[in-house]
Parts: C-alpha cells; sequence; structure tokens
C-alpha cells in the first residue's frame, strides 16, 4: 500500500518557486531545495523528478497565476489604453516591491532558455500566449472603436509583450518605478 503523501504539494511548489525566483535554478541544489522546503529528497523524487523537474513545474505554476491575472486586468469594457496602463502598473509595482525577486519566467528566460530546451520551449509558449491574449484585446478594442483601424493588433501585441519583459528586466536590475513608468507612458502612445 503506498504510503500518503506527508506534505502539501502545492505549498511546497510554491515554496520552491519561490526559491527558484530568488536564487535562479543554477545557485538552488537540490539540498537546498531539502532543506528550505522541509521535505525529504526521496519525497521529492517521488513527487517531482530531478530538480530541473521540479523546476519546470514551479515555472508552469508561476505561469498559470501570472497568466490569469492579466487576463482579469485586461478584461471588461474598460478603454484599451486604461487596461494596458493597469497591467504594467501592477507588474511594476509588484517586481520594484521590497524584496521582489522578479519575474521567474524573464529570470528563466535569461539563465536558461539559450541552454535548455524545456525552458526555451516554456519561453516561446509564453510568447505566443501572451502575444495573442493582447491581439485579442487589442482587437475587441478596434471593433469597438477605442483603437484605430489602421493599427496592427498583432504587431502591437508583440510590441507590448517585449516592453513587458524590458520591463520587468529593468526592474530587477534597476528598480526605478518612475523611470519604468515613463517607458510605460511612451509606450501607451502606440495605442493612441
Amino acid at each position: 500500500m503506498p504510503r500518503a503523501k506527508e506534505f502539501d504539494e502545492a505549498e511546497v511548489l510554491d515554496q520552491a518557486l519561490e526559491l527558484f525566483r530568488a536564487r535562479g535554478f543554477k545557485h538552488t541544489s537540490f539540498n537546498d531545495l531539502v532543506e528550505e522546503l522541509g521535505v525529504s529528497r526521496q519525497s521529492l523524487y517521488d513527487t517531482y523528478g530531478d530538480k530541473q523537474a521540479l523546476y519546470h513545474a514551479a515555472l508552469k505554476r508561476y505561469l498559470t497565476r501570472g497568466l490569469d491575472g492579466m487576463r482579469r486586468k485586461l478584461e471588461g469594457d474598460q478603454p484599451v489604453r486604461e487596461g494596458f496602463a493597469e497591467l504594467f502598473d501592477a507588474m511594476i509595482e509588484g517586481q520594484c516591491s521590497n524584496g521582489s525577486s522578479g519575474c521567474l519566467m524573464v529570470n528563466s528566460m535569461v539563465e536558461l532558455s539559450p541552454h535548455d530546451p524545456d525552458t526555451r520551449a516554456l519561453a516561446q509558449e509564453h510568447a505566443r500566449t501572451l502575444e495573442g491574449l493582447f491581439a485579442s484585446r487589442l482587437s475587441a478594442a478596434q471593433r469597438r472603436g477605442d483603437l484605430a483601424k489602421s493599427k496592427d493588433p498583432v504587431a502591437l501585441a508583440r510590441f507590448l509583450y517585449h516592453t513587458l519583459l524590458g520591463l520587468a528586466v529593468a526592474s530587477r536590475a534597476l528598480g526605478d518605478k518612475e523611470s519604468l513608468r515613463q517607458t510605460v507612458r511612451l509606450a501607451l502612445q502606440a495605442l493612441d
């Protein structure tokens, strides 16, 4: 008869997520995970597999939450510029708050994507998903007359996604909210 799990998988995954987010993949050893998560090495292996599998599980959880949050920010009938302004502002606030370890996806893109095909695939899927979400919102804004018909929703979506990535890197490296907000104001002019 298999033994019952002695830990909450979702809670452990959240803790692993934050540990990887703070230290990165390479600077988090399996011993660190065992010690910080309070779960035996064997239980981690049995539940998640190796460190890389645990990392990808944590990253997928992070991406699902982030995507859900972005969808909520862009839902509704508010003007498209206002929706994107709220999205960018929330990102800046979250990324520049004291003790923030930045965006796990962006950290993963920089640290692992060049060398890890699985992480690269997650990054590419993330890009397609967010660009699709943004393009859908921009197309809806065009149908309502909130965005000029001359604008290309797909190109704008890609531009806004790339802006989001750049802001995530700059927020981690520099943390200057006002300069990031200035960048957002300029970026949002593309919607005028």
